[in-house]
């Protein structure tokens, strides 16, 4: 079966997220991964990030540091056609509905050059909406473990408030939970072998770990809202924004519930990526391992 169960519906709505293990296919995530290690040769040939890589500060021809890679469905047929997995489409609609779109699509290579913790946040700060159907699957390439940058979710975390994710008046994409009294003892650790998906509510609040192995850890997210779901930040192109439709129909008419909001503006100091966002904040003083 590659809908979800009742009991992982039940799961998602009560903590905010699933894992589930062998979803993808080990010849599609074979492919995949060679994709992605030939995206990351092409990185050498650029001296700064772009829209397509966000480079590490240490990335030079010789030895290339890359983040992430942005939208790779854009430009590589191996991503697209994960994008359209019908496993993962399927399980994506027993929670939002058959009706969705991409919101943004984004390859974390977190190696061992660029292995940089991601602090706490929630991915509804980044992109609120006028409803909360927007979740996010993550798709691990490579096996994840404790060493080479584990997930930390915190269960139930996404029916609560939407913390302030500002530093020094502008956005910054990360939350200073110690003087927010935030209890992140509960987080939980995911790892898992390559071929293993989460999927969380984008208000669940969640971070990661360095990269303190030898070994990759490249984890692909995919960002999807239902159809109705309409970005309070606005829409440049409508064309473009019913293109990102994966499933379902187009819906001009937007959902509008009672969710919280706190606007990304200012915006952040630093742009091009979540880790260029949080260079502006002292990292949490605690120990992001659990």
């Amino acid at each position: 079966m590659t809908e979800l169960t009742k009991d992982q519906i039940d799961k998602y709505n009560k903590d905010g997220y699933i894992i589930i293990k062998d979803v993808v296919d080990k010849k599609l995530l074979e492919k995949v991964k060679n994709s992605s290690q030939n995206i990351e040769e092409e990185a050498r040939f650029i001296k700064k990030s772009n829209e397509r890589y966000d480079l590490g500060a240490n990335h030079t021809k010789k030895y290339p540091s890359v983040r992430r890679i942005k939208q790779p469905q854009n430009f590589d047929q191996a991503f697209k056609e994960l994008l359209y997995y019908p496993s993962i489409i399927k399980k994506v609609s027993s929670l939002i509905g058959k009706n969705f779109r991409l919101h943004n699509g984004k390859l974390n290579l977190k190696s061992p050059s660029a292995g940089d913790l991601v602090d706490w946040h929630q991915d509804w700060a980044f992109y609120p909406h006028t409803n909360d159907d927007v979740l996010a699957v993550g798709i691990m390439l490579d096996d994840m473990t404790s060493e080479n940058g584990s997930v930390l979710f915190v269960p139930e975390s996404h029916k609560g408030e939407i913390y302030n994710h500002h530093h020094q008046g502008c956005f910054s994409g990360a939350i200073d939970v110690v003087n927010n009294k935030i209890d992140v003892s509960k987080a939980i650790e995911v790892t898992g072998k390559a071929g293993t998906i989460t999927i969380h509510h984008a208000r669940l609040l969640h971070a990661s770990n360095p990269n303190n192995s030898n070994k990759n850890r490249r984890f692909l997210l995919w960002e999807f809202a239902a159809n109705d779901a309409w970005p309070l930040m606005g829409i440049s192109n409508y064309e473009e924004f019913n293109k990102k439709i994966i499933s379902g129909d187009i819906i001009n008419k937007p959902r509008l519930t009672n969710v919280p909001v706190i606007m990304p503006l200012p915006a952040a100091k630093n742009q091009g990526s979540i880790f260029e966002n949080q260079k502006i904040v002292t990292k949490n003083k605690i120990k992001l391992d659990v």
